[in-house]
């Protein structure tokens, strides 16, 4: 998808609007879905599926309706991310079997921190594992159930718990090579991920120093309760934490230049050896052949079964997208965009920035989002402006993990609330509104050091060698 300004491919019998009208249909959808409840990528199976059949009927040339849709499902973007999406699952599923959020309880637990000044553990451990595994979702999913009761057991503010278990998910979500947000934002840039990492980390690191002066200053203020009887040290195993090597493998190996999936399979590999050492899986668990047809093989197949939902999704989308840019609307979108931006590289960043946001809440995800702007919009300007692929990546990774984590309808952030929710429930603590995640210091942190970069061009770098036209190849 880094094409940019083309004569239209397709003809409406409405005119270029009829390009949107599809991804509108399916964004409708999929915000009437999620409005009761039923959101999610599965969920956008459907709404895409409709979309693709009412512009069909629009359409004036029918083959090459068909074409583009093909065309965009068959882009090596979407390649590469579900690609990248499966390696990232199976990863993420042996931390988790591998014990690793025993392990950073125990970390936590056994230092006798209390108050706010545990929210700097529930903070670090959720980055930790965030970063890790590449996903927000997971960190939040795995670590809340435990985290959020022990926090508030030992004093700490169950709102700031919360807030703390989000803001970590997110800063995770923000840092990580692995996660979807870079993996996307450096395909659709044709961005190095060693550099762009490198680039975001004092930006996310100055947001993080923020979000823990927050969480401490205003954590605190409950009381402390005893948690021997719900949590005890002994049934937790330390040496869980061998499982971070994996970690450190991936991050080591793609800091490096070295390939994405390579860096991943390290990652697996590591975290393989480890768990099966520490006695944590065996190698049945990893494969064996199911006593019923119809279960699961093991470990491998169930992870790469749980991104199912979201490749189906990313190939939807994907191919509407297409239609959207070979529609011809797009076109006079960008021309309009590029007659008013004359020579400002601020006024350019912050149309790459909120352009980004708004398609984040639009489509209630962040790296679909940036697959929609980030070949149509955000490369065109960046590229005309000067703007290297990796300031382009990283400001759109500062869209998707600012304000879209601060809106309680996206879907992150509703996972991250059922997920305190039944920790809350399960633990009989007052369960907090979901109105907090308008509070969320880590994503207000970023969005305000991210207008500050733009404004002064703090850490903004000339253009890069892979913004290059001539040689758009993505690094990963």
């Amino acid at each position: 998808m880094s094409e940019h300004i083309q004569q239209p491919k397709l003809e409406f019998y409405v005119g270029k609007i009829g390009g949107i009208i599809p991804l509108l249909l399916m964004i409708s959808l999929m915000l009437l879905l999620t409005a009761y409840g039923m959101g999610g990528p599965k969920g956008a199976w459907a709404p895409g599926f409709l979309a693709i059949l009412v512009g069909l009927i629009l359409v004036k040339n029918k083959g090459e309706y068909c074409k583009s849709i093909l065309d965009g499902i068959a882009n090596k973007t979407g390649v590469v991310v579900i690609t990248a999406w499966m390696f990232a699952a199976v990863l993420g599923a042996l931390m988790k079997a591998g014990g690793l959020v025993d392990g950073i309880l125990w970390l936590g637990l056994s230092t006798g921190i209390q108050g706010s000044a545990f929210l700097v553990v529930v903070f670090f451990s959720t980055a930790v594992f965030a970063s890790g595994t590449g996903s927000s979702n997971g960190a939040n999913l795995a670590l809340a159930p435990i985290l959020f009761p022990a926090a508030v057991m030992l004093g700490a503010d169950p709102v700031w718990v919360a807030l703390a278990l989000l803001s970590g998910a997110v800063l995770g979500d923000n840092v990580a090579p692995i996660s979807d947000v870079t993996i996307v934002g450096c395909a659709t840039q044709g961005a190095d991920l060693g550099q762009t990492v490198k680039q975001r980390a004092p930006i996310a690191i100055l947001a993080g120093a923020i979000t823990l002066a927050v969480l401490i200053i205003f954590g605190g203020g409950a009381e402390v309760a005893q948690t021997a009887n719900t949590i005890n040290l002994d049934d937790l195993e330390p040496t869980n934490l061998f499982m971070l090597l994996s970690i450190a493998a991936v991050v080591g190996t793609a800091l490096a230049g070295r390939h994405l999936i390579e860096a991943l399979s390290y990652g697996i590999i590591t975290a393989m050896i480890v768990g099966l050492v520490l006695g944590r899986f065996a190698i049945s668990d990893l494969f064996s052949i199911p006593a019923v047809r119809g279960e699961s093989s093991g470990i491998f197949e169930s992870a790469i079964g749980g991104v199912t939902g979201a490749v189906m999704f990313v190939l939807l989308l994907l191919g509407i997208i297409r239609i959207f840019m070979d529609s011809g609307l797009m076109d006079s979108i960008l021309r309009f965009i590029m007659k008013n931006l004359g020579e400002s590289k601020i006024k350019s960043e912050l149309i790459i920035f909120f352009a980004t946001a708004a398609s984040s809440l639009l489509v209630s995800a962040n790296a679909p989002s940036q697959l929609l702007v980030g070949p149509t919009i955000v490369r065109p300007i960046g590229e005309k402006q000067g703007i290297s692929a990796e300031r382009r990546s990283n400001l759109m990774s500062a869209a998707v993990c600012s304000i879209f984590y601060m809106m309680p309808w996206c879907l992150a952030v509703m996972v991250w609330y059922s997920a305190i929710e039944t920790a809350a429930i399960n633990s009989n603590i007052a369960v907090p509104s979901a109105a907090i995640s308008f509070m969320a210091p880590y994503p207000w942190a970023l969005f305000l050091v991210t207008m500050f970069s733009i404004v002064t061009g703090w850490k903004r770098n000339p253009k890069s060698s892979s913004s290059n036209e001539e040689t758009p190849q993505p690094a990963i």
